[in-house]
C-alpha cells in the first residue's frame, strides 16, 4: 500500500513539479538559461580576441568563506574594476547588454601586490572561469579559456614516466629525468611533472600562485647562483622557462607573485592588487627592470631571469592492464577515489569543483583499460576517444544501465590528472 502511494501519487507529483514547464517560474528559468548561454558565448570569444581571461566590471570575486562558495555580501565586498589600459567590451547575444571588464591577453601576466590585497582571490576566480555560474554568483562573467590549468607543487604524489628534463636534470647519482618515475615526488619534481603533464594533454594557459608552489622551482636568485655552481643545481627555475614556454610552445601563464621581482624581466603585463583594486603597473615594472644594472652594485652578474629554451614534451602511452580496478570503485569525497586496492588522491587537481565530477572520473578510469589495451595509443589519443564517446552518448555511457544522475562532466585535464596519479606500476610508458 505504501509503494502504491509512492509510485501512484508521490512520484507523479514530484515529476510534475520538477520537470513540467508550467510548474516552474518561466521568467526565472529563461533568465537562467540566457545567462548561462551568454557566459558560454563570452568564453568562446576569448580565443578570437587573443585573451586568456576576462573579468567583468562589477564582479564580486571574494567568497563568503573558505568553505562557502556564495559571494561575499555586496556591503562588504569590493566589486572588481578593470584598469583602464586593459578594458575590453562585449555585447552579450541574449541580454543585448554591453559589458566592460579586464581582458587578460595571451603571454606572461603577473598579479602582484601586498599580502591580503586580493591577488589569490583574483586567481581563484580565474581558475574556475571555464565553468558556468548561477545568476547571482557574482562571477557570472569572469571567464577563462577552457584549456587553462592550475599548477601547484604536490609533495608525495606519484609520477609515471614523465620527461621533467626541461626543468630538472643532473640529479645526484645520475638519476634519469627524461623518463622520471617516483612514488614520492618532492615539491619541485611534482610541480615540474604537473606542468609537463598539463601541456601534454592540451593545456594552453597555466595559472600559478606562488603560495602553493615550491620556492626553489619558481626562483633562484643571483647570489645563490654564485654560491651553488650550475653543475650542482639540477633545477632550472620556472622564471627562466616561462618566456620560452610562451614563445616556443604558445603556452601562456598568469602568475601570482609577491616575493620576486625577477619575474618583471619576463612579463608582458604586470597587474597589482591594492586593497582589492586592480591596477596596471606594467610601465612601472619595466622602468624598474630598465634601471637595474646588468651587473649589480655588488658585482654579481644578473642571470636569475635569463631565458632558456623550453625543451621537449615527450608523448606517453597508458598501458591497459594497470587500469583494471580489480575490486570496488567508490568516491569517498571530492578528492579521493577508492579504486580497487588503492586510494587515488586528487587534491592537487584544484579545478574539480563538485564530487559529481569525481564520480565521473571514477567511471572514466574504468574505461581506460579497454581504450589503452593495445599499448599503442598515446594519452591524448585515449582522451580523444573517451571525449568522443561522451560527446556522442553523454555521461550515461560511462555506466550503461545504471541511470546515474550523480555525474557531472570533468575536463580532459582532470581526467588526465587522475590517470597520471594512479599508483599502479607500469601504468604509463614513453613512446
Amino acid at each position: 500500500q505504501a509503494a502504491q502511494q509512492i509510485f501512484g501519487n508521490v512520484l507523479e507529483t514530484l515529476v510534475v513539479k520538477a520537470l513540467k514547464y508550467t510548474s516552474l517560474n518561466g521568467t526565472k528559468l529563461q533568465s537562467h538559461v540566457d545567462c548561462v548561454e551568454d557566459q558560454d558565448w563570452l568564453r568562446k570569444q576569448l580565443e578570437q580576441q587573443n585573451l586568456i581571461s576576462f573579468v567583468c566590471n562589477g564582479a564580486v570575486l571574494p567568497r563568503l568563506s573558505g568553505v562557502d562558495d556564495r559571494p561575499m555580501p555586496s556591503n562588504t565586498a569590493i566589486s572588481f574594476k578593470s584598469p583602464p589600459q586593459m578594458e575590453t567590451k562585449f555585447v552579450l547575444p541574449n541580454s543585448k547588454r554591453t559589458i566592460t571588464g579586464m581582458g587578460v591577453p595571451k603571454g606572461v601576466t603577473l598579479i602582484c601586490g601586498g599580502g591580503f590585497h586580493g591577488k589569490s582571490t583574483l586567481l581563484a576566480a580565474l581558475q574556475v572561469g571555464m565553468y558556468p555560474k548561477l545568476p547571482g554568483d557574482g562571477r557570472e562573467f569572469c571567464v577563462t579559456l577552457s584549456t587553462a590549468a592550475k599548477i601547484r607543487a604536490e609533495d608525495g604524489r606519484c609520477v609515471n614516466a614523465v620527461d621533467i628534463s626541461p626543468f630538472i636534470d643532473n640529479l645526484p647519482f645520475g638519476r634519469d629525468t627524461v623518463c622520471f618515475s617516483t612514488e614520492d615526488a618532492s615539491g619541485s619534481t611534482s610541480q615540474a611533472s604537473n606542468i609537463v603533464e598539463a601541456i601534454e594533454v592540451g593545456a594552453k594557459a597555466l595559472l600559478v600562485d606562488e603560495d602553493t608552489c615550491a620556492t626553489n622551482f619558481m626562483i633562484r636568485d643571483d647570489k645563490m647562483m654564485q654560491l651553488v655552481a650550475p653543475e650542482k643545481e639540477p633545477i632550472t627555475p620556472f622564471v627562466r622557462k616561462v618566456r620560452s614556454l610562451y614563445e616556443d610552445k604558445g603556452i601562456s601563464s598568469i602568475i601570482v607573485v609577491g616575493g620576486s621581482g625577477d619575474y618583471f624581466d619576463v612579463a608582458d603585463r604586470v597587474i597589482m592588487m591594492d586593497c582589492y583594486k586592480c591596477l596596471d603597473v606594467t610601465e612601472r615594472a619595466k622602468e624598474i627592470v630598465a634601471k637595474s644594472s646588468i651587473v649589480t652594485q655588488s658585482g654579481i652578474q644578473h642571470d636569475a631571469s635569463s631565458t632558456m629554451p623550453f625543451g621537449t614534451i615527450r608523448s606517453r602511452t597508458p598501458i591497459g592492464e594497470p587500469f583494471k580496478a580489480n575490486g570496488k570503485v567508490s568516491v569517498k569525497r571530492i578528492d579521493v577515489i577508492t579504486y580497487g586496492d588503492i586510494e587515488l588522491h586528487l587534491s592537487g587537481l584544484e579545478q574539480i569543483v563538485t564530487q559529481s565530477q569525481t564520480a565521473a572520473i571514477a567511471q572514466a578510469l574504468q574505461k581506460i583499460a579497454a581504450l589503452a589495451s593495445s599499448g599503442k595509443n598515446t594519452l591524448p589519443s585515449v582522451l580523444d576517444s573517451l571525449e568522443e564517446v561522451l560527446d556522442n552518448d553523454g555521461l550515461d555511457s560511462l555506466a550503461p544501465g545504471q541511470f546515474n544522475g550523480g555525474l557531472a562532466r570533468p575536463r580532459r585535464l582532470e581526467m588526465a590528472g587522475a590517470i597520471n596519479r594512479l599508483r599502479r606500476k607500469g601504468s604509463m610508458v614513453q613512446k
